[in-house]
């Protein structure tokens, strides 16, 4: 399920701040900024009312996959498509209200 929240993943390295893009009852789909964890390193992703335990599966292009090691409730992923969407629309109006901003000169 495509998401695109910003959540955290919690290594023993350090907490990584990152962006959730696809989520299942098994795992998730992650947006890193930095240099990715190698494959094998566990973490704790947080995200909205989910934590989740789990371990770095694949690595690839600023991207990574953890698999979770206790599989999700149902609904706790719908329930964060729920969130998700409404993240969405305040995206959109946020930027919608930058735009004006700049075309009345405000900025």
């Amino acid at each position: 399920m495509r998401l695109h929240l910003p959540a955290r993943l919690t290594l023993l390295t350090g907490v990584v701040r990152c962006i959730l893009e696809d989520l299942s009852v098994s795992g998730a789909a992650l947006i890193l900024p930095e240099q990715p964890p190698s494959i094998g390193a566990s973490g704790i992703l947080q995200c909205e009312t989910i934590e989740a335990f789990g371990t770095i599966r694949w690595v690839r292009y600023g991207r990574c996959g953890l698999m979770f090691d206790e599989h999700l409730p149902l609904s706790s992923v719908v329930a964060l498509r729920h969130v998700a969407d409404s993240h969405d629309d305040a995206e959109r109006e946020r930027m919608r209200e930058g735009v004006r901003a700049w075309v009345e000169g405000k900025v």
